[in-house]
């Protein structure tokens, strides 16, 4: 096969894989919208709204890591269709139930979870399937591409279209949900690449952390519970001995415990303080995603001039600002503002920080030592939610946002100087002069 023909077929991989990424980005981003609405008809208690949210990120405590083996141990193919078609299912129950006046709120929660967990395994394919049909120089280029697919849906299209949805019947957007996961499930499983035999996978516990390289073991031929709980101890074995790793993944986690306690609560923020309804609640969230889609498609230029740890860093800075100017204001204006400055800068930090990882991890284990990092980062999202909805009904949604975004702010401040050191200033992979 000539590199050109190779080539095409890497491309044509890629774009089913961003295709279906936005197909189950558009069902997440009605379910987005859909979940906390439904949760706001079922109870006025700030708590047990936040715990959409818990729902939704307890997955990445509890089944990421299981989860991620899965990816490196299973056909992907089947295995992203599998769990795509049984995410439908389980949305088609919820618009079932919306119907009624009768659906209990923890029936909601087992949803979301059940959802959430769906995703662990999605997102571990696609995440694990980039970097093995694009070259080194261009993964920042593809997961931009792949983020902005996944934001189109996720952020643009499927909340501002949820919003509408749901205030003409409840159960429509769940059923759009249900459509958009079997959609995904067909077209991703078209562009992830086959998967490797078993003989070719390795042991990352006997991996070097530094070059990226790992052996075969006779262990990895262990099938079943006893070969999945083998791949995750070793699997953070060789999380945990890769300082890089480790500091990357302590920075995004307070990140995303931050962002958290902004998003877990904002559809109060948006109802009782900017005084929107359901389709405005929509929109508030879908505007900005604009700016998202853009800037996923050209954050992969600022990765290959500044380097991932000075991106993520400034970008920090930036959404932690934004949380802080969100909780002065109740001015629509200002608050569609801060979030746009907020989504900009999330949107750059995440392409930096999936890029390195992607850099940073071997490609035999991707999917497990991934999920890892990101059960490291993930798990603190439900946390985060946790603590908004207690902040929020002690002293107001405002207030909570105004503590994370300061939250945020000192975190960085105290780990500018780490981030520095494991990550330097160039990005992983790069050429330095010299070199």
């Amino acid at each position: 096969m000539t590199s050109t023909t190779a080539e095409i077929r890497a491309g044509k991989a890629l774009r089913w894989i961003v295709a279906g990424v936005g197909a189950s980005g558009l069902g997440t981003g009605l379910g987005v919208v859909a979940f906390p609405l439904l949760a706001l008809r079922l109870t006025a208690n700030p708590l047990l709204i936040s715990g959409v949210a818990v729902a939704e990120g307890l997955p990445w405590l509890l089944v990421a890591l299981p989860a991620g083996a899965l990816v490196d141990r299973r056909d992907r193919k089947r295995l992203v269709l599998f769990v795509e078609l049984a995410r439908a299912v389980v949305v088609a129950l919820v618009a079932l139930g919306a119907t009624t006046s009768r659906l209990p709120i923890v029936a909601v929660y087992a949803a979301a979870f059940l959802v959430g967990a769906g995703e662990t395994v999605a997102s571990g394919v696609s995440r694990a399937s980039v970097p093995l049909v694009v070259e080194p120089e261009d993964r920042a280029k593809a997961n931009g591409a792949v983020a902005a697919a996944q934001g189109v849906g996720g952020q643009l299209a499927g909340p501002a279209v949820g919003g509408v949805l749901f205030s003409l019947a409840r159960a429509v957007p769940f059923l759009g949900d249900a459509a958009c996961y079997v959609v995904s499930g067909f077209v991703q499983r078209v562009g992830t690449p086959a998967s490797e035999p078993r003989a070719a996978r390795v042991d990352p516990s006997r991996a070097d952390p530094l070059a990226g390289t790992a052996r075969p073991d006779a262990a990895d031929a262990v099938t079943g519970v006893a070969g999945i709980w083998t791949d995750v101890t070793s699997g953070m074995r060789w999380l945990l001995g890769n300082r890089p790793l480790r500091v990357l993944a302590a920075v995004v986690g307070s990140l995303a415990f931050c962002q958290a306690m902004v998003l877990a609560v904002l559809v109060l923020y948006a109802t009782h303080d900017l005084h929107l309804g359901a389709t405005g609640y929509g929109l508030l969230v879908a505007v900005p995603a604009v700016a998202d889609v853009l800037t996923n498609l050209q954050a992969h230029r600022a990765y290959a001039r500044f380097g991932g740890s000075r991106i993520l860093v400034v970008a920090g800075v930036v959404a932690g600002g934004a949380y802080v100017l969100l909780g002065a204001t109740s001015v629509l204006a200002v608050a569609g503002l801060a979030l746009l400055l907020e989504t900009v800068a999330t949107a750059t930090g995440n392409v930096a920080n999936v890029t390195m990882r992607q850099e940073l991890i071997p490609r035999e284990r991707f999917g497990l030592v991934n999920n890892a990092m990101r059960m490291c980062i993930m798990g603190l999202v439900p946390v985060g939610a946790l603590s908004a909805g207690l902040l929020a009904r002690a002293i107001g949604t405002r207030p909570t946002f105004l503590v994370a975004g300061l939250l945020q702010l000192l975190s960085l401040a105290v780990s500018a100087a780490g981030v520095r050191s494991a990550l330097g200033g160039e990005a992983p992979g790069r050429p330095r002069p010299g070199s």
